[in-house]
Formats: C-alpha cells, structure tokens, sequence
C-alpha cells in the first residue's frame, strides 16, 4: 500500500539502465572527440573504449545480451548502413573494369583459406574454424561508412574500399548460412532441416530485398529524395524491412545490403539519399559502436584469445595478398594495393551479429567459436580505425 509520501524516490537511490545508457553515450561522445582533437585519431576508437569499459569485461553496467532492446538496436543501426552502402556499389564501374571482381574474390578467398589454416593449425575444431573463416571474410560496413564521413575521403582507394566491403559482405553472410545448415544436421541430424535452412535465409532475404528496394524506388520517383518529408518516409521503409525481418526470421544483414545494390543499379540515373542520415544516424552509429564490446568478457582470451590472434594475423595477409594480385591490372599502383588492402583490415558490428544468429539458432554451442570471434572483434575495433586513417591519409585521400 502507498504511503503519503511515496511520491519521494526511494531510498538508496537505484538508478536503471537509462541512466547509465545516458552515461555512456555522453562519454563515448566526449572520448571520441578527444581523441580526434588529441591526437587525431577517429572518433570511433573512443566509442569502441567507451563501450569496452562500460560492459560486462568493465564496470558491467552495460549489458547488452540483458535484455531484448540491445538487438533490435544493433539491427537497425548496422542495417541503416548496410542499405547506404549497398546504395554505394557501382555494378557499372564492376562491368567496366571486370578487375575489380577478381580482386574481391581473391582477398575473400584467400582470407578464407589462410584463417582457415591458421585455425586448423591451432587445434580448432574444423566446423567452428570453416564458420570463423567464413565470418573472417567480411570487412566492417560499419566502420567504413564510418570512417569515410568522418575523414571526408575519397578517391580510388577510398572507392574500391567501399566496393570490396560490400562485395565481402555478401561473401560473407552467405557462406556463413551455408556453413550454418552443415551445423543445422550436425546438431539435430534433420536432412530436410538442413537443405531448406539455408535456403530459406537466402532466398527469403533476397525477396524482402527486391521487395524494398521496388518500395524505396517507387518513393524516390514520386518525391525528391532530399526532402526532409520524404527521407522520413525511407527512413520508415528501411525500418519496416527489418522488423519483417526479425519477425520472419530472415538475414537483416543481406537484406539490406542487398537491397541497397538493387536500389543503386536498378535506375539509369539513380538517386542518391543524404549519406549517413544525418544526426540520427550519427548517434546510432555510436550506439553501435558502444554496444558490439559491451558482450566481451575476459575469459573469453583464455577460450580464444591465441586463436583471434591467428584470425587477424591470416585475416590481415589474406586481404593484402589478394588486393595485390590484381592491383596493377585494376588500375592502382603497388603503393595504392598496399594501403587499400591493409584498409580492409576492421572487423565489428557485422561479425557480431553472424555469431550472435549463430547462438540464437544453437545455444548450447561450444562457446570457444564466440570468444574467437570477440577476441578479434575487440582488437580490430580499436586498433582498424587508425589503420585505415593512416592508409587513406597516405595516399592523400583524406580531406579536413
């Protein structure tokens, strides 16, 4: 029964879990700014700390497997990104310089292979080890997108980044869901089961794909799509694509990415929508960044820590190797192959995400394939940002 008095707080104060949300925020906008006045380093490396100190391997006040909003969050922020940078792939440019393709298929091949290896060697487990490749295969979207805004870069290397990004991902995510119906059988041994697993996520996604991008096409026909009015309305349709998404239990990821592609290439003269979406996609790009650590714990170095470390020693000579193969014939010299194959290094929010669908499918399943992967994750987060700064900035691509 309610006092007289129950309108006071109750005492000692408890604070939840807005408050510290709001804590977190204020101080990975703060860290990231630091950082770029400092010692101009991106800001996303402040984000990354932030989210790294405030989770569970930290002061613990962030969890983000807690509770069921931190998903739906990272969904919508990393789907958001992925559609603007599939709405960046040029299949076009890809027909004229066919060079291009080769190249995403050799540093995604190769990176597949030499992780594969690594793992192999080091005594994980073969069907882990193919899902970790396979994982290992796709560069950050995120962190690209990124690092492209906020460095204001462009040129050939900055392009071809944007294009091997979006290419790998794709890579990436489907032989993920492949390698994910062999686990299907592995584990519950149901032959239909496992054929039509990973049909359906590929298929399914690639209609509700199509199906957006004709709904985001017949929108920027009808109204200009740097209206603010409008841009609602996409922003609206690309959030409405994820919730069916989530409620059929297709991929977020290819779905979007894929749709952005459609949406890109599909129109001789295609319109572009304002890049990073402004101040929301700003702050959901923090949000992102916070989160994908909050998850690391410190045990997970003592399960996979020397593994993540052959991941990201195979990871970075895979990308390098196969960008180097066919510089000279796609039209950059060896210094430029060089820079854009080590830009290829980051790993975030999408890796995450694969393994988390992973674990949402299969439970109980040897924990050492999510420590591997969030060992890597936390390393690249907060190393991969001044890589990439350092390779743009070489090859004079970055803009103040």
């Amino acid at each position: 029964m309610n006092s007289a008095f129950s309108f006071l707080p109750a005492w000692p104060l408890e604070p939840d879990a807005i408050l510290w949300a709001g804590l977190a925020l204020v101080t990975a906008g703060l860290a990231g700014e630091l950082l770029w006045r400092a010692w101009r380093l991106p800001r996303v490396t402040g984000y990354a700390i932030i989210g790294l100190i405030a989770g569970k391997a930290g002061l613990g006040v962030i969890d983000a497997s807690a509770d069921g909003l931190s998903r739906p969050l990272l969904d919508v922020a990393l789907g958001l990104l992925l559609f603007e940078l599939g709405g960046r792939l040029d299949l076009r440019w890809i027909r004229r310089n066919p060079y291009l393709i080769l190249s995403s298929i050799a540093e995604s091949t190769l990176t597949f292979g030499f992780v594969l290896i690594a793992l192999t060697l080091l005594k994980v487990p073969t069907m882990p080890s193919i899902v970790i490749a396979a994982i290992a295969m796709a560069t950050s979207p995120a962190m690209v997108i990124q690092l492209k805004m906020e460095l204001r870069a462009g040129g050939q290397v900055t392009q071809r980044l944007i294009t091997l990004t979006a290419l790998n991902s794709v890579y990436a995510v489907v032989i993920e869901k492949l390698a994910a119906g062999v686990l299907h059988q592995e584990i519950y041994g149901n032959t239909l089961a496992t054929i039509l697993q990973p049909l359906y996520l590929l298929i399914g996604s690639l209609v509700l794909a199509f199906l957006l991008a004709r709904a985001c096409s017949l929108l920027m026909q009808r109204l200009p799509v740097n209206d603010e009015h409008s841009f609602v309305a996409l922003f609206g349709l690309v959030l409405l694509a994820i919730a069916i998404a989530r409620i059929f239990k297709l991929s977020t990821i290819l779905a979007l990415l894929a749709a952005g592609i459609v949406v890109k290439n599909s129109d001789e003269r295609p319109q572009l929508w304002p890049s990073h979406f402004g101040s929301a996609g700003w702050l959901l790009t923090v949000i992102l960044f916070a989160l994908t650590l909050t998850s690391f714990q410190w045990r997970d170095i003592a399960l996979g820590g020397l593994a993540a470390i052959g991941l990201i020693v195979g990871r970075f000579a895979g990308k390098l190797f196969g960008v180097l193969i066919f510089a000279k014939p796609s039209g950059l010299d060896w210094k430029q192959g060089v820079a854009l194959g080590v830009a290829l290094t980051p790993m975030s929010t999408l890796a995450y995400l694969l393994i988390d669908d992973m674990y949402m499918l299969y439970p109980d399943y040897d924990p050492t394939l999510r420590a591997i992967i969030m060992c890597s994750i936390v390393v690249l987060q907060i190393v991969s940002p001044f890589v990439v700064y350092r390779s743009l900035s070489a090859m004079g691509e970055r803009r103040e």
